[in-house]
This record gives C-alpha cells, structure tokens and sequence, in this order.
C-alpha cells in the first residue's frame, strides 16, 4: 500500500514527501537536528505550492519533544505507513477532483421549502420531519401516517394496509428501536392499539416530552445505510454501508457530495458486495437514486444540517424504500 502511495507521489509533480528513519529528536534532550531540512521544505512549499508530508517510521514520534517539534514547524507529519500512505492517497485523490467536481449546480427546487423545515430547529429532528427531508430530494418512503393517540393509530392502520411498524416520534428518541419504541408486523387494528400504547410509554419513558406516532406500512428488501454528514471545512459527504445491525461494522467509505447519477451508481457498484447487494437480485439503480438525492440535500442544506440518513435503505429487486430517517441540525450562524 506504501509502495502504491508513493509511486502516485512520483507521477505528481504537486506533492513532496520527506522520510525519516526515526524522527528527530530521537532521544529526550536530543536537539532537533532536521531542522535546517525542514527548514527548506517549508521555503519550497511557500515558493512552489507543492504540498509536502513528513513520515516517520518510529515510535519515538511520540515523545514529547517530538510532539513539540511537529507543532512548531506547522507541517503535516505522520507517523507509521499506514497513516502516511492514506494521507498520501487523499492527497492524490484531491489534485484529481477538481475535474470531477460539479462546478455551479443549482439549487434543488424543494431547497427552498426543507430549508422552511429547519427553520428554528436545532439538534436531532424526529423521523417524520427527517423523512420530509428525504421525501422533497426523491428519496421513496412507505404509506404513513402521524397520530397522536393508540385510538388514532388503529384507525389509520385500517387506511395504510396491514402489516403495520408502529414507532415512537420525538426528536429526544432518535435511536427509538433501542428504547422500545418500535414494533413490527402488527395484523390487526388491536395489535396496532396495543403496540401504539406501547410505544408512547416507551418515549414517555426516555424523556419525550410529547410523542407521537409513526403508523407505516411494512416493506421488504435488503438493509444498507445511506448517508450523509457535512463538516463545516470540507463540506458535505456521502457513504452506503451494511444496514440495520451491521450499520457499525466495518469502514465506511465516504465520497464527496454532491454526485452526478453516473457518479452515484459507480460508487453503489463499487460498494455493493460489501454491502450484500446482487446486481442480479437488487435495483442498484434505485439504491444509486438514494444516495445521489441524500448527497445532494446534504450540499444543499449544509448550513444547516451536520448529518442526514436513511437506516435502512431497503433495496429490493425493483427499487429502493428508506423506512426509517434521522437528521440533525446544527446552531443557525
């Protein structure tokens, strides 16, 4: 992996690297003795803009007089291969995007209208406004419907179609499954009471101070996470990962937001097999549909929002539906 990074290194005139053996100073008390070195590449990178990186191959790194050297001179300096050759990549990868990047992209019509939707808001949203989100950028949910009573839930049950999930809705309870606010292939109207009841003692529980609940319709297919976080230097980013239990496990791969179609379903090819899906079996057209509409609202909407996902994504042999949503909001500026 090294030996690739740095073979990338050499076919781009815009990147220096400089290597140490151990990096100085080795020993406490040791004087710094790669500091006119240093001193030069530091000359060279405000000469020339070529972007440098130090790598250093040992533990002594670690000292403190090496920690204080490393913040005096400014410059990114790495410690181990694994850390320099990621680095190293990343930095390659970014002299590339500028040829990828979609330059002056226009609001997305329903901008206007989920910014309305943020409006006052901070913190996490409940799932049906996050849904909302996903809803006005083109992402599919389930028939659903809000009620605020057990009474009020069989009745719309009878309207959406059995089988039923019954959740909680609060923005205090965004993780509601792990708090027992979810139940799921309810048959019957008393079902759906009993379990609606349920879950609001559940949220009451947790320290809602009035929820709700989400009657939806049960769909089927299989479970990945789509999505999206926004740092506020680097801007808005997208990853499609294992869903539902396995949504921890593993790396997650991110990409920059926002993506063409062409560029969103490359990146779900790309991640399909990790992830469990078959191009035989799975729409990964629709799952590219998702994860190119919730980029795109998270560029969109990067004043406002650090994070927005649908988890899971249930892709199925013909399209893809979110059945669940969390979204978070930042402080207004």
């Amino acid at each position: 992996m090294f030996c690739d990074a740095l073979d990338a290194l050499a076919d781009d005139p815009g990147l220096g690297l400089v290597v140490f053996d151990a990096f100085p100073p080795r020993l406490p008390g040791e004087k710094p003795w790669a500091g006119p070195v240093l001193s030069k590449v530091r000359r060279l990178r405000r000469e020339t803009g070529v972007v440098f990186a130090s790598v250093t191959m040992s533990p002594l790194a670690y000292t403190p007089e090496a920690v204080a050297f490393t913040k005096a001179w400014k410059l990114p300096f790495l410690q181990g291969h694994r850390a320099a050759a990621g680095a190293i990549r990343a930095l390659v990868d970014l002299q590339a995007a500028p040829a990828h990047a979609l330059s002056g992209l226009a609001p997305h019509p329903n901008r206007a209208r989920a910014m309305r939707l943020l409006r006052g808001r901070q913190g996490p949203l409940d799932e049906s406004r996050g849904a909302a989100l996903l809803e006005l950028y083109g992402v599919r949910r389930p028939p659903e419907a809000v009620v605020k009573t057990p009474a009020a839930a069989a009745l719309a049950a009878r309207d959406i179609g059995f089988p039923i999930a019954v959740k909680a809705l609060a923005p205090e309870v965004p993780h509601k499954a792990k708090l027992g606010g979810v139940r799921l292939g309810l048959a019957t109207p008393t079902d759906v009471e009993i379990a609606a009841a349920d879950v609001l003692h559940a949220a009451a529980r947790a320290g809602a101070g009035a929820p709700k609940v989400l009657v939806q319709r049960m769909a089927s297919g299989h479970e990945v996470l789509v999505g999206a976080v926004v740092d506020e230097r680097f801007g808005a980013s997208v990853t499609m990962r294992p869903g539902g239990a396995l949504a921890q496990a593993g790396e997650a791969v991110f990409v920059a937001a926002p993506l063409t179609p062409k560029q969103a379903l490359a990146y779900v090819t790309s991640q399909a097999a990790r992830c469990g899906l078959d191009p035989q079996r799975h729409d990964l057209k629709a799952a590219a549909t998702a994860v190119e509409a919730i980029a795109r609202a998270a560029h969109d909407l990067r004043s406002r929002l650090t994070s927005l996902e649908a988890n899971p994504l249930l892709v199925g042999a013909r399209g893809a539906v979110a059945v669940d949503a969390l979204a978070e909001v930042g402080p207004t500026a």
